[in-house]
């Protein structure tokens, strides 16, 4: 088991690989932004993964199609959906949008 680490600001989460990114932040109290309730249909929950991008799982299908609409290019791999993002070990992350604040 690792942590989840937010940059900027320091908070911690610790990983659960059954959990997703995006249910570990809400479960935790992070002020992520949702809208779909992590399906891979709003990118609201894009995140960056600063570091620890081999402890995360492989996109989905439904994540790379998300990702597409969204403009992402396949080489970008440090962009990610936390709905459809399991991490089994340390990662830092940069999350894109948070809840109350517009895109």
């Amino acid at each position: 088991m690792g942590l989840i680490h937010i940059a900027p600001g320091g908070e911690t989460f610790p990983t659960n690989p059954a959990r997703s990114i995006l249910n570990t932040l809400l479960a935790g109290g992070f002020p992520i932004d949702t809208v779909c309730g992590g399906r891979a249909q709003c990118g609201r929950c894009l995140i960056r993964v600063r570091s620890g991008q081999r402890f995360l799982s492989p996109r989905t299908s439904a994540e790379e199609a998300r990702l597409a609409a969204l403009g992402v290019d396949h080489s970008e791999p440090e962009s990610r959906l936390a709905c459809q993002s399991h991490a089994r070990g340390d990662v830092e992350i940069e999350v894109v949008n948070l809840r109350g604040r517009k895109a």
